[in-house]
């Protein structure tokens, strides 16, 4: 008999007990499966936007890379285009230097050229007013003027 009633409190707990049980295990199971489910696929979403953010950063990287190379680019030839100028600004002070110095050499060459035939020709005009007579002062007008002609052709 006790195994009767064993049985039969068995069925009564199997019945009542284990179907509700297990069905509550099922649900249980079920719903756990979905979050796992959902926490993969949120994962899944989540790695997505990682690499989308990796990808942006990397583009973000070589434009400032580019920016960066231009600016550089741009700055050597800008200072390319200062130091030519300076160049040419040095060698245009430089020739007008070269020109104010050779117009100056010549005026004051000019100028001592000028000094010196004044006092040749006043000399020789007080030598000349001294020493020499009127026969010799005209053969010397003829030769220097026969000198002259002969300079001028």
């Amino acid at each position: 008999m006790s195994i009767v009633m064993f049985l039969i409190m068995f069925w009564i707990v199997s019945y009542f007990g284990f179907k509700p049980i297990a069905k509550m295990l099922e649900n249980r199971r079920a719903h756990v499966t979905t979050q796992i489910e959902e926490a993969e696929k949120g994962r899944s979403e989540a790695e997505a936007i990682l690499a989308e953010q990796r990808r942006l950063l990397e583009e973000a990287k070589n434009e400032a890379r580019a920016i960066m190379d231009a600016a550089r680019a741009r700055a050597d030839e800008q200072a390319q285009q200062l130091i030519k100028d300076a160049q040419a600004e040095a060698e245009r002070v430089l020739a007008e230097g070269r020109e104010l110095i050779e117009r100056e050499r010549t005026e004051a060459l000019n100028a001592v050229l000028t000094k010196v035939s004044n006092l040749t020709v006043e000399l020789t005009t007080k030598l000349l007013q001294s020493h020499v007579t009127a026969e010799v002062q005209q053969e010397m007008l003829s030769e220097a003027e026969k000198r002259l002609g002969e300079l001028v052709c």
